[in-house]
């Protein structure tokens, strides 16, 4: 009995320290030929642990199949009262005002009413950014957000410039991540960003020159880790490049987000962490390269 009881401890000690691998193709020969080339024998994704670079590529294929079938924008939130009405009812513009910067959006759709009220003289920056406030019903920050580097580095700028977003703080106690917005809150975004970083997203308004302020100092700076691909690639592919990159970066956990025009790749390792991001297959140029083969993963990953 002593000797029974004793292996199944151990059995069962052997069993969390090295995982079953979550890959229903593993087999021995694989374990035993593949797991070499992760620097600590496991990679982490969904949740689900993989012992070798074959099994983690199946498992990262079938996520990047789920994100490229997953829609890539969604139909804009539509208010109850428009900004123009909004800011009309409270004594800040006449009809007549209010006609003419419709009229003058009519010409350009690519700027919103907000914008052709500050440059027709009708309504100041800061009016019309409470006006948003009111609408969106989130507070606005009066004043410019503070430079802090590592809640800037957890977000992609390439990200951080499509959806006109700017990390304003991180609070690890409670995982709440502060984020600003100057047009309109973009909740698809907050998602993504949700599910990526495991956290909680609160979401506030700043004027367009702040954002415009901020998002030029941020380009400007180095930022090492983040690895953009525009030209179309399929899942196979994708997968193919993570797997090189999750090797040559010794990642211990992988997470793949849809967001926006993006797919977004997050290799993370001990307390590094490295981005990939990829256009989303609609939307992404053709790919003036054949796909990834055996010899160029090869490549990149002695690269």
């Amino acid at each position: 009995m002593a000797w029974g009881a004793r292996l199944r401890d151990l059995r069962s000690g052997w069993q969390r320290a090295h995982p079953r691998c979550a890959d229903r193709g593993c087999n021995l020969t694989r374990r035993m030929s593949r797991r070499f080339g992760w620097w600590h024998g496991r990679i982490q994704l969904r949740g689900s642990s993989y012992c070798a670079p074959q099994c983690f590529e199946n498992a990262a294929r079938e996520c990047f199949s789920d994100a490229c079938t997953s829609a890539i924008a969604t139909s804009p939130f539509r208010h109850r009262v428009p900004l123009g009405l909004l800011m009309l009812s409270r004594g800040q513009l006449t009809h007549a005002q209010l006609r003419a910067a419709l009229e003058a959006q009519s010409t350009n759709r690519h700027r919103c009413i907000g914008e052709w009220l500050e440059q027709l003289g009708f309504a100041t920056e800061q009016q019309v950014t409470a006006a948003l406030g009111l609408q969106w019903a989130c507070p606005v920050l009066g004043w410019k957000p503070p430079h802090d580097f590592t809640c800037g580095r957890m977000l992609p700028y390439r990200l951080l410039e499509h959806f006109r977003m700017l990390p304003v703080q991180f609070v690890a106690a409670t995982r709440i991540f502060y984020l600003a917005f100057c047009d309109g809150i973009d909740y698809s975004a907050l998602y993504a960003i949700e599910q990526m970083l495991d956290c909680r997203t609160q979401a506030c308004l700043i004027s367009r020159r702040n954002m415009d302020q901020e998002l030029e100092r941020m380009g400007h700076e180095a930022r090492s880790g983040d690895l953009l691909f525009e030209s179309w690639r399929d899942p196979a592919a994708m997968a193919q490049i993570t797997c090189g990159y999750a090797l040559k970066f010794g990642a211990e956990q992988v997470r793949i987000v849809s967001c926006g025009e993006y797919i977004w790749v997050r290799l993370e390792a001990k307390r590094e962490f490295a981005t990939l991001l990829f256009r989303h297959p609609l939307t992404a140029p053709l790919q003036e390269d054949p796909s990834l083969g055996e010899e160029s993963c090869a490549r990149l990953i002695a690269g």
